[in-house]
């Protein structure tokens, strides 16, 4: 009997099919037993059915199919209900048969065992052996049917757990692999057991390479340590694994990922298995380490304005101080003007710089398109830039380009961006150093290349030289400062004109070379000759009337021009200067726009309005310098208009060509 049962285990233990699970244990029990027929049942107590799926014939007719249970007996449903076996050894004389003696005959049944299989109570399955002819049942054969019909029972149910279990993995797979994110999954230990196809697709590596602990080999070396104490944190605590690493892409380049995995508990609460993700969050990452950066950068530039700022402000303090003691001594009166002279025209430039750049990045700048002569631009920019050079004793070489080099463009922007190199030069090389401008041509380009045996540029700040708010590092000897505008100005004026500019540097302490190139014109087109500038005219006295909520502005002002000969009024607000307008108008308005109660443009709209201001020049004087201002300033009636500081050269340029009233 034993070795019949290790036999039958080992022919069904592979099976999947209930059906052939049955039949193959069903042929080999009735060979074995003698037999004329075997078969096997599944039952629906509640609906009262027996269905046998596989049996095994010798001699009599196949029973698959479905039967009421009642159609074998009162006495089998009540025995095998019961978990009782129901055992007939003469069909003909057994009265527990009397009722369904005629189905018994039409289906050869003289003599019959049928052994139920029960589950938590209820009759699930049974297992029949049926002979022709009457049998004397023994125990032995009643005990090997019970055996065999829970054998098979266990062996269906293992295929069903089985096949819900490759259905489930292969919806899982499906699932998974239809997933934009990696997934994986492992053991209870932490072993890895699983990964989707985008895992393999992402890192490139061979499928399985990564199973068990190999994952850890394709994160980023500076990353692998971390990565392993976290993991075994989440495994000791059951604690969610969540992390950021970079994780070797197919490309060889390491991207970051955002790796995050949950416990999978069982019925008791214990973990059976770890379920994760991996997410590409490489641009994300990348964003924010930019903007880090940007901040730094902003921070930093912020520093420096103040500096730089309050660098000038602490000389023309100085110097109103010397101012208020009094002592009429011409020659320091005389140095006192020149020291608040240049320091106002070193704020005033840096106020410039900073509108400069905030036209250029939205695109609000405008340029003249003349032809250049390329020579003689250089040649001012090279003047512009001189005195810095000098005060560092630097030695400046020029290789001039060969004549009639011209390009289209603006003139004064392209002064400017020879001048911002050359200066740039000179504030990070050390005094005495070595400074070159060559022009040449090439092609159909024009190439004007600055150098130095400066401080050099760092190979990390070399990409974003031409960022906004970036500089190299400030060292004590640069007295001249900046704010880091002025490459950012640059690259934004040479490439409205058609150009590029790049920068190079073999390290820190190696110098800097930093080439522009210009498309030039065509050798047809003549260059214009510039004008010369006017004679200046002589200025004749004025009544003027100065509108500005700053009382000290508006009185520096006044005497100013009170001292050029000038009869000059003032008013803090706008009602008491049309009142003095109205009372005596004036030849000349200068107007604050940002006042109160009432802004200048609407000032002007109204003195406009008012008898006796036919023919009235009006000027605006302020803070506001942006393209919509000056819009607006000619809309509301103004016929200049000035960014403070006045520009007092201009305004006595605007003051001689005056008309009389």
């Amino acid at each position: 009997m034993y070795r019949f049962l290790l036999a039958l285990d080992d022919a069904i233990r592979g099976l999947l099919a209930p059906q052939e699970i049955t039949q193959t244990a069903a042929a080999m029990l009735g060979r074995f037993l003698g037999v004329q027929r075997c078969a096997y049942a599944h039952v629906d107590q509640q609906q009262g059915t027996f269905t046998v799926t596989g049996d095994y014939v010798n001699g009599v007719p196949s029973i698959v199919g479905q039967y009421r249970s009642d159609n074998f007996g009162a006495a089998f449903v009540q025995l095998s209900e019961a978990g009782l076996p129901y055992v007939v050894n003469d069909t003909e004389s057994d009265a527990r048969v009397a009722d369904v003696r005629d189905a018994y005959r039409q289906i050869a049944i003289r003599a019959v065992i049928s052994v139920p299989v029960l589950k938590e109570g209820r009759f699930v399955a049974g297992m029949a052996l049926h002979q022709n002819a009457p049998r004397m049942w023994q125990a032995q054969e009643i005990k090997l049917l019970e055996l065999v019909a829970s054998r098979c029972w266990e062996s269906i149910e293992r295929s069903r757990v089985t096949q819900a279990s490759i259905e489930s993995e292969a919806k899982f797979r499906t699932i998974t692999n239809a997933m934009p994110q990696m997934v994986w999954s492992t053991l209870a230990d932490g072993n890895h057991d699983y990964f989707n196809q985008q895992w393999y697709e992402y890192t490139g590596v061979p499928r399985g390479s990564t199973d068990g602990a190999g994952w850890n080999g394709i994160f980023h070396p500076d990353d692998q340590a971390h990565a392993r104490e976290r993991w075994a944190h989440s495994l000791a605590t059951g604690e969610t694994y969540e992390i950021q690493y970079r994780l070797r892409h197919h490309s060889g380049q390491y991207r970051w990922v955002l790796g995050r995995a949950l416990p999978v508990h069982d019925e008791h609460g214990a973990i059976i298995r770890w379920m994760g993700t991996c997410t590409d969050i490489d641009a994300q990452k990348r964003a924010e380490v930019e903007l880090r950066e940007m901040n730094s950068r902003k921070d930093e530039f912020l520093a420096m304005l103040a500096h730089e700022l309050r660098n000038p402000l602490a000389p023309i303090a100085s110097a109103a101080y010397l101012l208020k003691l009094g002592k009429s001594d011409p020659a320091r009166i005389e140095q006192v003007s020149d020291i608040i002279t240049r320091q106002v025209h070193h704020m005033t430039a840096l106020v410039d710089d900073l509108l400069d750049v905030s036209r250029v990045t939205r695109g609000q700048i405008e340029l003249e398109q003349h032809p250049v002569d390329l020579n003689a631009m250089v040649i001012s920019a090279i003047e512009q830039a001189r005195p810095l050079i000098d005060l560092r004793q630097h030695h400046l070489h020029l290789d001039a380009g060969p004549a009639g080099l011209t390009v289209c463009g603006d003139r004064t922007r392209l002064v400017q961006v020879v001048a911002n190199l050359l200066n740039n030069a000179a504030k990070y090389t050390s005094q005495g150093g070595q400074i070159g401008l060559v022009l040449a041509s090439e092609g159909a380009h024009a190439r004007i290349t600055v150098t130095d045996n400066g401080s050099g540029i760092e190979p990390g700040l070399l990409p974003h030289i031409f960022d906004l708010f970036t500089q190299g590092a400030r060292t004590p000897d640069r007295a001249q400062g900046g704010l880091g505008l002025g490459l950012t100005l640059v690259k934004s004026i040479v490439t409205l004109h058609g150009g590029t500019v790049t920068a190079d540097s073999d390290g820190a302490g190696k110098g800097s070379r930093l080439t522009i190139t210009l498309p030039l014109r065509g050798a047809s087109q003549p260059v214009t000759a510039q004008a010369a500038p006017p004679v200046a005219q002589p200025v004749r006295p004025a009544r003027l009337l100065i509108v500005d909520d700053n009382v000290d502005a508006a009185e520096s002002l006044r005497a100013l021009l009170v001292a050029q000969g000038h009869a000059v009024q003032v008013a803090s607000e706008p009602h008491r200067a049309l009142a003095l307008a109205l009372a005596e108008p004036p030849d000349i308005y200068i107007l604050d726009i940002g006042l109160p109660d009432m802004d200048g443009y609407e000032l002007s709209r109204r003195l406009h309005a008012q008898p006796g201001n036919a023919g009235a020049m009006f000027i605006a004087l302020t803070g506001y310098g942006q393209g919509n201002d000056l819009v607006l300033s000619k809309k509301a009636g103004f016929d200049y208009h000035f960014i403070k500081p006045l520009d007092m050269q201009a305004f006595h340029a605007i003051l001689a060509g005056r008309k009389e009233r």
